[in-house]
């Protein structure tokens, strides 16, 4: 039944849900069907997609399953499971509108449970947790919740003489900033009035305040809000009588809890009933009723406490196969956002990847442009240096042959003299040096130095070293770098006549003993490495 009800309503809103929910609850009295809405509703939970409103009805949902399971079904492990989840919930995502029902839900359990298996009539844990939910109701002006908490508070406390530790929560209600529009504000000031008259001595007056309470009962227009209201005006009368020595009308009130709590299925008000029916007949010294009530009260307290599921099998057999269901729908449920969930990370790692191998190509094309502009800047830098090298020839060969001198690089007589070099003497040096490293191939030995670059310009070491740092900023091994990898470049781009010689055996050719250096000097003079520059070519 639970299975074929659950599927027939599971594709219905979650509105209309907990309309049918609380209308089989509180009006056509079908826990079973009431207890499936809620249960479609606060499995919903635990799918995907969920929206604040989605999560609000779960919480709502999960505290009426809660009540159901302990006022109909009575089996307080599912109802505190329940509650607890409820709570859960509402503190995980912020939903504080139903958190007053929830403490009052945790509140009537603890309360429940130590009356009926500790006989305890008083409990403060369960007082604070009402006044707890009162304050929340009464700040988001929940009227509703603060009604219940408050006439939870006052049958707590007024019984056992403990009214005192409730008077500000009677303050408020009593104030203007509850509004009087509302039946159960009127029924809770009335309550106050008739407990405050009772306390100042004015016994007659506090009678009237309780039987008018009976007359506001009957403005409830939710019967089930009727009934309760009338239990708890009975309540008052009742014990007003008795503390009046009138046990026999004391007695006849407590007759019409006891109808009144069967009509609205409340154990917990019909079994204090019983044991109130117990205590007045034996003091009106009619042991025999008080033994038949008692034993009444102590069976249905014992089927209470001690009942851990239900008698019925066939009620068993329907929480079961909710339960079951529930199970079902939160395991499809939790596979379907484990799946989501490898998807939504498949999606990411993809889109990382796709992200990272489109930065990495557009780091590979902007160095790609990078190296292409350096490689076009060296060849306009080679093409530069021919040109040097054409008009050095064209000169070399329109000067007549007596005029030139033996060796094309020293002058006629050799400078042996050191000192500061004058202009005239550094501009013809560096001229000389220029024609040594432009034209002659000895540069590209690896023995090549600065002494044999002064040998070869005919004047000193010191004054060549001089010259150079003062003109192109630079030392010696800079300068040879330059011009050794400026061949190497042209023997790169001429693979016809050395295309036969690895990177490395060019590097050697120019002059450089070491893999390493021919590296790092070729790198600093083109921005690139050889093998790059190589590419460029290709």
């Amino acid at each position: 039944m639970a299975v074929a009800l659950y599927e027939r309503w599971d594709h219905l809103p979650s509105e209309q849900l907990m309309k049918m929910g609380e209308r089989y609850r509180s009006v056509t009295r079908q826990p079973d069907s009431a207890l499936v809405c809620f249960s479609i509703v606060a499995n919903r939970y635990y799918q995907n997609h969920r929206s604040h409103d989605d999560i609000q009805k779960a919480i709502k949902a999960m505290t009426h399953i809660s009540w159901l399971y302990k006022e109909e079904f009575y089996d307080y492990a599912k109802a505190v499971n329940y509650n607890l989840r409820a709570k859960e919930l509402a503190e995980k995502y912020q939903c504080f509108d139903y958190m007053p029902f929830i403490l009052i839900n945790n509140a009537d359990l603890l309360s429940n449970s130590e009356h009926f298996t500790k006989d305890i009539k008083f409990s403060e844990d369960a007082l604070r947790l009402y006044r707890q939910a009162f304050e929340m109701a009464f700040k988001r002006q929940s009227w509703h919740a603060m009604h219940v908490a408050f006439f939870n508070m006052m049958i707590k406390t007024t019984f056992v003489d403990k009214e005192s530790l409730i008077e500000r929560e009677m303050d408020i209600m009593m104030s203007d900033a509850v509004p009087d529009t509302i039946t159960n504000t009127r029924f809770a000031r009335c309550l106050i009035a008739g407990v405050r008259a009772w306390n100042s001595g004015q016994a007659d007056s506090s009678l009237v305040y309780f039987k008018h309470l009976l007359d506001i009962a009957e403005q409830q227009w939710k019967p089930s809000q009727k009934r309760i209201s009338k239990i708890t005006a009975n309540y008052y009368i009742s014990f007003w009588y008795l503390a009046h020595d009138r046990l026999p009308e004391a007695i006849e009130v407590q007759h019409e809890i006891i109808r009144l709590s069967k009509d609205d299925h409340n154990v917990t008000s019909l079994l204090s009933a019983y044991n109130n029916l117990s205590q007045f007949h034996a003091a009106l010294g009619d042991s025999a009723l008080a033994q038949r009530y008692h034993v009444i009260y102590l069976e249905g307290k014992d089927e209470l406490v001690n009942k851990k599921k239900l008698g019925s099998a066939n009620e068993a057999r329907f929480l079961f196969e909710l339960e079951k269901k529930n199970e079902t729908v939160r395991q499809m449920a939790h596979r379907e956002q484990v799946k989501n969930r490898m998807m939504w990370g498949a999606l990411i790692t993809a889109v990382c990847l796709l992200t990272l191998l489109v930065l990495l190509w557009l780091n590979y094309r902007r160095v790609q442009e990078r190296n292409r502009q350096l490689y076009q800047k060296s060849l306009e830098m080679l093409r530069a240096d021919e040109e040097k090298r054409e008009l050095i020839e064209r000169l070399q060969l329109s000067m007549p042959a007596a005029e030139q001198p033996e060796s094309p690089y020293a002058p006629v007589e050799t400078v042996q003299r050191e000192g500061k070099l004058s202009e005239a003497r550094q501009t013809d040096l560096l001229h000389r040096v220029f024609l040594v490293m432009e034209t002659s191939d000895e540069i590209f030995s690896p023995d090549f130095s600065l002494p044999r670059l002064a040998e070869l310009v005919g004047d000193t070491r010191n004054n060549v070293s001089e010259a150079i740092n003062l003109r192109y900023h630079d030392n010696f091994n800079g300068l040879l770098n330059e011009y050794r990898i400026k061949e190497a470049c042209r023997r790169i781009n001429n693979p016809a006549q050395w295309g036969g010689l690895t990177l490395e055996a060019i590097g050697q050719s120019v002059g450089f003993k070491s893999r390493s250096t021919f590296w790092t000097a070729f790198k600093q003079c083109t921005g690139l490495t050889p093998g790059a520059y190589q590419r460029q070519r290709d």
